[in-house]
Formats: C-alpha cells, sequence, structure tokens
C-alpha cells in the first residue's frame, strides 16, 4: 500500500516543481521531501521523477502516479463531505419485515417517498431471525419483529399490537364445535400458521380451542406468498390464520369469513437498529410514517 504522506509529498512536489517550495509549504525540510520520493519510488518500483537543476520532470510513471494520487484525494474528501451529509429527505433507508407488515406500513411509506423524491426506501420482507441477522450485519437499518432478541447490540422499542385472526371459509356459519370444522377443513400452511395458529388457540379464551393439537392438524395446502394465502382459503378447501389487517389488503370480500373468538389474540411489535449507531435524519420521517400506519384501523 501507497503511504498516504508520501503521496502527499509528491502531489506537492508535483505541483510546485520545486522541493524548496515544497518543503515550505509542507513545513518539513528538503532532505526529508527527497525521503518521501525515494521511499514512494521504492514502493512502486520505478523511477517518478528526473531533476532538472533546479526543478523536476515527472516521469510516465510519475504521471501515473499523480494521477492516481490526485483521484485518491478527491474520493478521500467527497467521503468525509458523506459523513458531515445528514439530509433529513435524501438518502437509501433500509427495512425488513413479515409480509403482513410490509402490507401495512409500504403505503405510508411510498406517499412519504413520492413527497421526497430523493429518499430510496429499500423494503424486504424476511423471517425474524433474517432480520436480527441483517441488523448485525449491518444491511439493513430497521428491523420490524415480534419477539425482542437477547442482543445487547440492538435495541428494541414496542410499535404496536398485531391482531391475529381465524380465516375460514365464508361457506361455515355453525361454530358450534369449531374444533371439528378445522380438523375436517385442514390448515393452509405458511411459513407462520403453526406460530400464528398455536399462539390464537392458546389465548383466544375458548377451551375448545386450547385443546386442539396443532401438530396433528391435516395440511390441505402451503402457500409462502402473503398476498395468496387466503385464496384457497376463500375457495373453501381449508382455514388458516394470519393478522387481522391481511384481510382488507387480500380482495377476497364475501368468500371468507372471520371466527369471533371470545377473547381478541394479538402478538406485540418491535422495531429494531442498532443500539450503538445514531441512525441518519433521514430516518425521523421514515419511523414516524411507520407509527402512523399502525395508528390507522
Amino acid at each position: 500500500m501507497l503511504n498516504p504522506k508520501h503521496l502527499k509529498t509528491f502531489i506537492t512536489l508535483a505541483e510546485t516543481g520545486s522541493f524548496t517550495n515544497t518543503a515550505e509549504r509542507l513545513f518539513m525540510t528538503q532532505p526529508g521531501v527527497s525521503q518521501h520520493v525515494k521511499k514512494l519510488e521504492q514502493s512502486c518500483e520505478c523511477e517518478l521523477l528526473v531533476r532538472l537543476g533546479k526543478g523536476i520532470e515527472l516521469t510516465e510513471q510519475g504521471r501515473q502516479v499523480y494521477r492516481y494520487a490526485k483521484q485518491d484525494e478527491a474520493r478521500q474528501q467527497q467521503f468525509l463531505e458523506q459523513l458531515k451529509f445528514d439530509e433529513p429527505h435524501s438518502g437509501r433507508c433500509t427495512i425488513a419485515c413479515s409480509g403482513a407488515v410490509a402490507l401495512r406500513i409500504y403505503p405510508k411509506l411510498t406517499a412519504l417517498q413520492a413527497q421526497h423524491p430523493a429518499l430510496a426506501i429499500h423494503l424486504e420482507v424476511a423471517p425474524r431471525h433474517r432480520i436480527v441477522n441483517c441488523l448485525k450485519q449491518g444491511a439493513i437499518d430497521i428491523g420490524i419483529v415480534t419477539h425482542t432478541p437477547a442482543d445487547e447490540s440492538l435495541s428494541a422499542d414496542y410499535l404496536a399490537e398485531e391482531a391475529l385472526s381465524l380465516f375460514l371459509p365464508a361457506t361455515i356459519n355453525d361454530f358450534t364445535d369449531i374444533s371439528a370444522t378445522l380438523r375436517q377443513l385442514g390448515l393452509i400452511d405458511h411459513p407462520d400458521a403453526a406460530h400464528y395458529l398455536q399462539l390464537y388457540c392458546d389465548h383466544c379464551g375458548e377451551q375448545e380451542l386450547a385443546s386442539l393439537e396443532v401438530p396433528k392438524l391435516n395440511r390441505t395446502g402451503y402457500v409462502n406468498q402473503l398476498s395468496q394465502i387466503l385464496l384457497p382459503v376463500s375457495a373453501g378447501v381449508g382455514f388458516t390464520v394470519l393478522p387481522a389487517s391481511v384481510e382488507k389488503f387480500a380482495g377476497h370480500g364475501g368468500s371468507i369469513a372471520v371466527y369471533p373468538s371470545a377473547t381478541t389474540v394479538s402478538e406485540p411489535l418491535y422495531l429494531l437498529r442498532s443500539r450503538y449507531r445514531a441512525l441518519p435524519a433521514r430516518y425521523t420521517g421514515v419511523v414516524e410514517a411507520i407509527y402512523a400506519a399502525f395508528q390507522e384501523n
């Protein structure tokens, strides 16, 4: 690697054409300037200049090193300016969350980006473990998950409660033996189905569902695209459990029904970020938009 001090000395020498002027500008001695040039030539393994009386002439390799050094100097200056630059409505914002949360927050984020076109919103749908890993690796700046991780490098702020619904075909209108109905229908499986269903059965306040053996239920289908999970339910081929907010985005209208549980079931959502790194100013509006999305019914 070329020594930055040696490159700085070489740039000054190339621009002044004088060892004396270079020494004066850099508050060095002339032998010190000569030493820097010699060490730079040793690193480059070639001669960089020819002495002409009191002046100098750069060799072809010297011109190349000068151009490289100037470009490197410009890049470094640009980088330092970027570190000081924190425009509140400009720049890339990286967020990861579940598909259901993405459906809920993306309209607000899109509206924010339309208001400030210099913002670049990057929203990724991912499972919880991947969100946590991406945060720790610096691949994203904000994550939304349902559990606070046991990791001191991350901070978690409570965001909202996400209600869960048990979705059934609209043709089901008799709920007197709901557990038998679910066993007969079968579960439309998805990546979070077992977790959601067990959580729902445990907290819905109904003993009949609390005793339902979720692992033994027949799986009548599997879909990993959130927008499609309610399609087989609307066709009458199974049931599933999803965040309640999905219903208004699914577009199946009167083809699905929501089971009227004794108690509303929900799970908390947390906004994760790095504990030891302050988010750029542009995230202020992004975080406000996310919270606003959960304040709407």
